[in-house]
């Protein structure tokens, strides 16, 4: 009879820590996802602020482009009044 009991009782006991194993599984995993969806939110928002940057840059670049060329017109505006000036 004692014999019966104890097994009973490891077989309770082996229940009881399967299901809190299994409970520990499920709240890892729901922790697991939680990561991964605070991951996936991350990287679009790093992916968005890439695409402002990188509009933001080209807009940068158009600009410089433009005063490039401003410069240059200046430039030459400049050095055909000098070489006016010096003929007269």
């Amino acid at each position: 009879m004692r014999n019966r009991l104890k097994m009973v009782a490891a077989g309770v006991t082996l229940a009881f820590l399967t299901i809190l194993a299994g409970c520990a599984s499920t709240s890892d995993l729901e922790a697991l996802r939680a990561d991964v969806q605070r991951a996936n939110e991350t990287a679009s928002r790093a992916a968005s602020d890439a695409a402002a940057a990188q509009r933001d840059a080209a807009a940068a670049k158009t600009a410089a482009e433009a005063a490039r060329d401003t410069a240059q017109d200046t430039n030459e505006k400049l050095d055909r009044m000098f070489k006016k000036s010096m003929y007269k």
